[in-house]
């Protein structure tokens, strides 16, 4: 009979104690085995915390709290190791690094842990591990434990650095406490643990036993708070698996065909559905069409959110179910509908948008527009917190700001201005979006619902499909819906929406058959949540020294937060990352944002990687590049000369001393640009030429990244090279225009109304410095963009210089390919 216990009470304090938190074990005859529950978080660093503090606090969910458990390490007899995690698995890596973190602490071999996405149905309450003995927070009984999770933000390892390992740890001494008892005695210094084995050596008496022995009975009790996590914790400098270039499980599996993504799912008995959406974003279904000739089914779709111009609940899209998807997708194209659009498609139109962010940009902070001051810092280096100008004392503190800044500005006469701007941007993902979703009825009651998605974020898959049969009287609990998060064919943050989700839930209830929803390319291109616009207006000054003595930021854009939560209270800190939080010594700074709300730009908007800092880091760094120029100073020296962050300080040291110069042709131009995202700090310079016709050819890339502790260097190496390939490309020819409110480039090709793409015999070689230092990793996934642009545009500057034009051809907006 299995009896649960509660052996073990400890409270958490008001402090972070990563140790003291209250457990419970449930004891269990028979089979034995362990699983251990814990939180990993779910986002990424937030502002107003130290990094430490964002590794491993939460932003809870509705509902949830710090101690609520989504993952579990499994030990099973045999002596077979799993962690069970929601992770998801989009060519970053993570999977390796995670299970390098939890071999360390756990002191058994790598290649032991296996590292599983479980569904979201499975719980050691279920099935055959329901005999296991467990570890959860008594604040969670385990049949509650979700497997909520999200990828995204850069957070993969970084956030996950201590819990993980101090969860690894807390299992090792769970079972190095049962080897005690086993043994008689309880002086820990006579234990010691190697390759999942515990020794015992006390003078002449020895023993051993394996963890799959150790798992084999009920546990005993371990009380956490009397482990201080400075001593058990692995030391940095006895790293034995943390910090090697191990191989990725997963490659094997893609090379070979393999791995599952969600595009390759097949069911029994299932049909296929294409979407056809109003091609004018924001327009909406008018009459409901035939079902054409050789279709299954014709079932209208509505949408998700309010996100830019589309209306929740509105009728937006056609779906046409078939036999198979080719045939689906043919049909879908060929269907003659009739749309409603809207009255005025002014705010979805890139001419109309940027003729308003430009009138944007000339807002007075007493004006009635919203204009908020991120930051401003005087000489001594005094930095104010962000203030609107939402009452008059603040705007009226924002003009004084403003005045102070522009008379350190123009203090020495010597200044420069530029505008630039950014286009929106598309994901184009190589998987586009798609979702499987089979339902299962007894009778007419529905009973339960399976969902196959490549999804950052399976956790809100599942609360999505609750909440639709909610609301279509036909409900579910959540244990009843199964979530299997599938390899993504890329995620780059569009993963993270729902919208395809939703969809294919709406044709699975309407044909009530297993159905695997697709869209084309047109479709995935034409109807993205997109990087948002920008215009960024950047006014500075130098000293007689060349130090700089002040600086004036302002950049116009949608807000992502704004759009999604309908909120508009508060600065978006992604608006202006990049251009707050300054490597140098700007002397008077300020950094403004004026948003773009539905009123001026209605496209949908969402994560792209590196989100705002893509947009301000291109601005912020050409502006340097052209105050040395007018200094008259290499753009390294100068940058050096006016660098304040020391870890920035130490990257461009090793670029001034970097023998990757000893390479370099005197024939083509370099440029360079550092830049901070998500805590790591990455610098790049560019090698470039212009071909016969004039256009860039990239040959090398020298970056040098500091990201803290490394995990897996091939990872962090892979990450800055694929970040590197991703920036070329949105640099070069990224961009989505839209003509009253239709999108312009919906497919591939290499003209400026497509979505061009770098090809393989454009790819330079990319040589990657990683900094060797002991602060706590930070992001890798997305940093490596943010410098690209930059450094292209500041190396395409320098190759078009002559000596009647010493300052060459400045390109200010982007693409650099029109």
């Amino acid at each position: 009979m299995n009896t649960e216990t509660q052996i073990m009470t400890v409270e958490d304090s008001n402090q972070i104690q990563l140790s003291r938190r209250k457990f419970l074990v449930s004891m269990a005859g028979g089979l034995g085995g362990l699983f251990i529950g814990f939180m990993l978080p779910t986002t990424g660093l937030r502002w107003g915390l130290s990094e430490a503090e964002a590794a491993i606090l939460d932003d809870p969910l509705a509902g949830q709290t710090i101690q609520d458990v989504n993952a579990w390490i499994k030990i099973s007899t045999s002596g077979s190791i799993e962690l069970l995690f929601g992770s998801c698995e989009m060519g970053q890596g993570t999977m390796t690094g995670l299970a390098q973190l939890l071999a360390e602490e756990l002191k058994v071999g790598w290649d032991q842990i296996d590292i599983r996405r479980p569904d979201t149905s499975e719980l050691p309450t279920t099935s055959a591990s329901a005999k296991f003995n467990y570890i959860v927070p008594t604040s969670k009984a385990p049949a509650s434990t979700t497997f909520w999770y999200g990828t995204g933000g850069s957070s993969g390892i970084s956030r996950r650095w201590y819990p993980l390992r101090i969860a690894g740890a807390q299992a090792r001494e769970v079972l190095v406490k049962q080897a005690m008892d086993r043994q008689g005695d309880a002086e820990r210094s006579h234990y010691s643990v190697a390759k999942g084995v515990v020794n015992y050596l006390n003078g002449n008496v020895s023993n051993q036993w394996t963890y799959g022995q150790l798992v084999e009975t009920t546990l005993a009790s371990v009380d956490f708070s009397k482990i201080d996590p400075t001593t058990y914790l692995t030391p940095i400098d006895a790293f034995q698996i943390i910090g090697q270039p191990l191989p990725r499980p997963d490659i094997p599996l893609k090379v070979n065909g393999s791995a599952k993504f969600g595009i390759d799912i097949m069911l029994p008995g299932m049909v296929f559905a294409a979407i056809k959406h109003c091609p004018t974003i924001g327009g909406t279904l008018g009459i409901t069409p035939n079902k054409p000739s050789g279709a299954l089914a014709l079932v209208p779709c509505k949408a998700l959110d309010n996100r830019g111009a589309i209306v929740k609940d509105s009728i937006n899209a056609v779906a046409i179910v078939a036999s198979d998807t080719w045939t689906a997708m043919k049909l879908a194209k060929g269907l003659s509908v009739s749309w409603k659009l809207p009255v005025s498609t002014a705010t979805v139109d890139s001419a109309s948008i940027l003729s308003k962010a430009t009138a944007l940009m000339s807002t007075s902070p007493n004006s009635t527009t919203p204009l908020w001051l991120a930051e401003s810092r005087d000489t001594s280096g005094h930095v104010t917190a962000p203030i609107s100008n939402l009452t008059t004392t603040n705007a009226d503190s924002i003009f004084r700001t403003e005045t102070s800044v522009n008379e350190a500005i123009n203090a020495f006469g010597k200044t420069l201005q530029a505008t630039f701007s950014l286009p929106y941007v598309a994901h184009a993902t190589m998987e586009v979006m798609n979702c499987t979703v089979s339902i299962i009825f007894s009778g007419t009651t529905l009973t339960k619902c399976e969902i196959w998605a490549p999804s950052q974020n399976p956790g809100a898959v599942q609360t999505t499909a609750f909440n639709y049969f909610t609301a279509m009287g036909t409900p579910l609990t959540k244990d009843q819906i199964v979530v299997h998060t599938t390899f993504l064919g890329g995620g780059l943050g569009r993963k993270i929406e729902q919208d395809y989700i939703y969809q294919a839930l709406q044709v699975a209830l309407a044909v009530k058959k297993p159905v695997k929803l697709t869209w084309s390319r047109e479709e995935d291109s034409a109807h993205d949540l997109y990087r948002p616009m920008a215009l960024i207006n950047v006014k500075a000054g130098l000293t007689e020294s060349n130090e700089i003595a002040g600086c004036s930021y302002r950049v116009v854009t949608p807000s992502i937060s704004w759009q999604r939560s309908g909120i508009k209270t508060s600065l978006d800190s992604q608006a202006v990352e990049g251009a707050v939080q300054s490597l140098y010594n700007m002397g008077s700074s300020l950094t403004e944002w004026v948003p773009m709300d539905n009123d001026s730009a209605a496209i949908p908007v969402g994560f792209w990687r590196s989100v705002g800092a893509s947009l301000n880091v291109f601005a912020y760094e050409s502006m340097i590049d052209m105050l040395a120029q007018k200094a008259g100073i290499d753009p390294l020296t100068f940058r050096l000369k006016i660098v304040s962050d020391d870890r920035a300080r130490k990257i461009l040291e090793k670029i001034e001393i970097h023998d990757w110069w000893d390479g370099f042709n005197p024939s083509h131009a370099w440029g360079m640009a550092i830049g901070k995202a998500f805590g790591t700090t990455v610098a790049e310079v560019f090698e470039i030429s212009l071909s016969s016709t004039g256009s860039i050819k990239v040959h090398r890339v020298l970056c040098v990244v500091d990201c803290g502790i490394v995990v897996n260097p091939d990872s962090v190496e892979a990450q800055m090279q694929g970040g590197i390939i991703h920036g070329m490309n949105a640099a070069l020819y990224g961009k989505t225009t839209f003509n009253k409110g239709v999108a312009q480039q919906t497919n591939f090709g290499s003209t400026s109304t497509s979505l061009r793409m770098l090809k393989l015999n454009q790819a330079p070689d990319i040589r990657v410095e990683i900094m060797k230092n002991s602060f706590e990793p930070t992001g890798t996934g997305e940093p490596g963009v943010p410098p690209v642009a930059p450094a292209l545009a500041n190396a395409y500057a320098r190759v078009l210089a002559t000596a009647t034009t010493p300052a060459g051809k400045r390109v200010t907006s982007l693409p650099l390919t029109p």
